[in-house]
């Protein structure tokens, strides 16, 4: 025998499924962000420019560092390399530290690190590969 749910049960089951759909791709996403914001690649770029004088002296202190917008086609992560587009403030400018690695030997080694600014074509070197040399 065939039994008829109503519309309202299925309403509230729709409405619980989008919920726990909506809560599940956002602790997921939140766990991804937070998982390459303790990657090497990315807690070396971060050090890096906290210890660049002229960095901080350009965004004013204190630096502040946001996740990774994991959505930007310019965050690439693979096996042997990364390319990374962190977004970075400070009291007097905002703008993005341009980080490119590679993975060597069971470590990540930085290639370059670029501090670009929002809405100047300003660019400031921090590392350079032939720099850690």
């Amino acid at each position: 025998m065939l039994h008829r749910i109503s519309l309202e049960t299925l309403q509230r089951a729709a409405i619980y499924g989008a919920f726990l759909s909506v809560t599940g791709c956002s602790v997921l996403y939140y766990l991804i962000q937070r998982n390459l914001a303790s990657s090497p690649c990315y807690t070396k770029a971060l050090r890096v420019a906290r210890e660049h004088e002229k960095a901080r002296r350009l965004l004013g202190e204190p630096l502040r560092f946001q996740a990774l917008k994991l959505r930007d086609r310019e965050n690439v992560i693979t096996a042997e390399s990364a390319h990374l587009l962190i977004p970075v403030y400070g009291s007097k400018a905002a703008g993005f530290l341009r980080t490119t690695a590679i993975h060597q030997d069971g470590d990540w080694e930085i290639e370059s690190i670029v501090l670009e600014f929002k809405g100047r074509p300003q660019k400031v070197v921090l590392l350079a590969k032939d720099q850690t040399k």
